[in-house]
């Protein structure tokens, strides 16, 4: 009895450790340049950022999908690749894009 109940928790143990090895890197390129090198937690993950580059060395699954993208892309901005396995489509990069900050319109010129 004790090893079948030492077996269950060997097995839950590797079960729960098998997840972890399943992260992986995530790199996103942006639109525009930040300033200067810039960390941002999005999607359960560290981006490191310099540039138009983004890169999050360790990743948990679920950190490449459009929703994840959006997180990034609410604190960065718009976002023209991404990716961890395999890149986002055109269709993802829309709906990630759809949470970045819109750029500011200039201000109109007052003449007098």
């Amino acid at each position: 009895m004790k090893s079948h109940l030492a077996m269950a928790c060997a097995l839950l143990a590797l079960g729960m450790a098998s997840s972890a090895f399943a992260d992986g890197r995530v790199t996103a390129t942006l639109v525009a340049p930040v300033k200067g090198q810039t960390k941002v937690i999005a999607a359960h993950a560290v981006f490191n950022c310099e540039s138009t580059t983004c890169v999050a060395a360790l990743a948990p699954d679920d950190a490449n999908d459009a929703y994840a993208c959006k997180d990034l892309a609410r604190q960065v901005g718009a976002v023209t690749a991404y990716q961890e396995f395999k890149p986002l489509d055109e269709k993802a990069l829309a709906k990630c894009n759809t949470a970045a900050p819109k750029p500011k319109a200039p201000a109109a010129a007052v003449s007098q």
